[in-house]
């Protein structure tokens, strides 16, 4: 039989373009890093690739390890173009996987993660249609620009990492390190490597980035992330403070860079 041309496995993902990517893209890469270490994008973008490669690996597997979690699939209809859907709802979340990326939703938001590029995008979880199998087929997404949009979109990505964190641990414990080490093998990763543990490390890096935009007091590592809610009062633009080794200005209240991570934020 051949192939789907959006197979999960990413055999064919790699010649797909995201919905009206172009030359712009670039200039939407820096928004992201006024606020997103570069560094971090980079790790992100580089688990996040194998992650999706991992899944595809994991269908394959003797027993489709994603329906055994929990997934239902939806193949597209007849012979049609498209990946197949995979979606989970876990109490008030939800997560849609396919061969191009992954949503990770809550009761009234969303995030869209790309495969190949860190270029998270919101969308209204109401605007999503029940079967999907191509990415022109998601609704507009929404590139964070506003402080609030830019704070929504950073929780729900702590969350999906923390779940991603969680899915690679109950692999590991189901099939085993040697199982994965298996799965990654033509990755180009160095063996053995726990993705669970990646996750959990990428994680750690993101309390302090939303502490730009939120009071340092809030514990995100808890996981205190609800209720999440998209029309935030706007934050008063208080005095900042330059960076003594980049030299980017940060609000009053942050005590770290989160351009290059410097603790010594005073210049």
């Amino acid at each position: 039989m051949k192939p789907r041309p959006y197979s999960i496995t990413g055999k064919f993902v790699e010649k797909l373009k995201a919905p009206k990517q172009d030359s712009t893209e670039e200039e939407n890469s820096q928004i992201y890093s006024e606020y997103v270490p570069k560094y971090i994008q980079k790790d992100w973008q580089r688990f996040f690739t194998k992650q999706i490669y991992a899944f595809g690996k994991d269908i394959l597997y003797e027993r489709n390890l994603l329906l055994e979690y929990g997934f239902t699939k939806q193949k597209p209809p007849g012979d049609g173009p498209g990946t197949s859907q995979y979606s989970l709802t876990e109490q008030d979340d939800k997560i849609i996987l396919w061969g191009f990326g992954m949503i990770f939703a809550t009761k009234n938001d969303a995030v869209f993660l790309w495969r190949h590029e860190f270029i998270p995008k919101l969308l209204y979880v109401d605007s999503l249609p029940s079967q999907v199998w191509e990415p022109d087929q998601i609704p507009q997404c929404t590139i964070p620009k506003t402080n609030d949009e830019k704070r929504l979109m950073l929780k729900l990505l702590l969350k999906s990492m923390k779940w991603l964190e969680r899915y690679e641990g109950w692999v590991l414990e189901t099939c085993g390190q040697k199982y994965r080490d298996k799965s990654l093998k033509s990755q180009y990763l160095p063996s053995p490597i726990r993705l669970d543990k990646k996750w959990s490390e990428l994680s750690q890096k993101f309390p302090k980035i939303l502490q730009t935009f939120e009071p340092p007091e809030q514990d995100y590592n808890a996981g205190a992330l609800e209720p999440l809610q998209s029309n935030l009062k706007q934050e008063s633009q208080g005095t900042k403070k330059m960076c003594g080794a980049c030299g980017d200005s940060w609000p009053e209240e942050v005590s770290f860079c989160p351009s290059c991570g410097w603790e010594g934020l005073p210049c």
